[in-house]
């Protein structure tokens, strides 16, 4: 008899802790979760600004890690190789520390871990010439500049001026972009005729894990300092992005190994500023 009471006591336990776990985890599951509630809220705020949201909140926010990467060494004798044909005539000039290559045709530029290539003339015509054979294009010429690292570049923008387009990449780290390693490239019909790119290399994230601020905390500090500026008519949010950049414009000066941060930033139809947003203090990035 007291057998059965004590297992009876043991069950209950059991359905006690396990309740518990069940309370634990999905606490854990949501906390870094938006709610109904602070969405209809954020949208609100938005709208008694003049500000309209044409993209998705970011409602996952675990938290994140900082993440390290390197400055990659380029060598100029490489990207010469690549774009330059054997029997170009190239003159070479240094200023500082950049190295110009230059033929009758082609600009290349190396600078730090930084190219610039201009080709008037272009890579070759392209038949059929549209957005699709236009990146087709792009995506070829980039396998060749950035071997190694084009399986990482996603298209992230897309514009169009007159008889050409102008595509922009970002690389990504086990999903998340780093708004630093971005290439610009830019297609006639005559093929590419500039790619302008910054080259780093991911380490691995670093440090311990840390609590960002949600999505609708880093619309908050976004609306104080668009309220700052002169613009008055109602304007649109284009993107909301979470990613890493660089704490600040001076962390390419301390040394090879950089640290990068988690950020948001975030796109307006209205001005030409992309607003970055420090994602562990929620302050605006200049």
């Amino acid at each position: 008899m007291e057998w059965n009471k004590v297992k009876k006591i043991f069950i209950y336990l059991l359905l006690i802790m396990n309740a518990g776990l069940f309370v634990a985890n999905w606490y854990s599951n949501n906390k870094y979760t938006m709610s109904l509630s602070e969405e209809r809220a954020i949208y609100k705020v938005l709208e008694n600004n003049g500000i309209s949201l044409y993209t998705d909140l970011i409602k996952d926010t675990p938290p994140m890690r900082s993440l390290g990467v390197a400055v990659a060494a380029l060598d100029y004798n490489h990207y010469k190789d690549l774009v330059f044909d054997t029997d170009e005539q190239v003159e070479k000039t240094f200023e500082f520390e950049k190295t110009v290559l230059v033929s009758d045709t082609k600009v290349l530029s190396v600078e730090g871990n930084g190219i610039v290539y201009l080709n008037p003339d272009g890579t070759g015509e392209i038949l059929n010439f549209n957005k699709d054979t236009a990146l087709a294009e792009a995506n070829e010429f980039l396998a060749i500049i950035s071997s190694g690292t084009i399986n990482k570049l996603k298209v992230e923008n897309v514009e169009v001026f007159d008889d050409r387009f102008v595509f922009e990449y970002n690389e990504r780290y086990q999903g998340y972009k780093l708004f630093n390693n971005e290439k610009k490239v830019v297609v006639s019909k005559k093929g590419v005729i500039m790619l302008n790119g910054a080259y780093y290399t991911v380490s691995s994230f670093v440090g311990e894990r840390r609590e960002i601020v949600s999505c609708d905390e880093a619309l908050m500090t976004f609306i104080d300092a668009f309220k700052s500026t002169d613009i008055s008519r109602a304007v649109y949010i284009e993107k909301i992005e979470l990613g890493y950049d660089f704490q600040s414009s001076g962390d390419i000066a301390d040394g090879s190994s950089i640290r990068l941060i988690p950020c948001y930033r975030i796109i307006t139809s209205e001005t030409d500023r992309v607003y970055t947003i420090n994602a562990y203090t929620n302050e605006i990035m200049e």
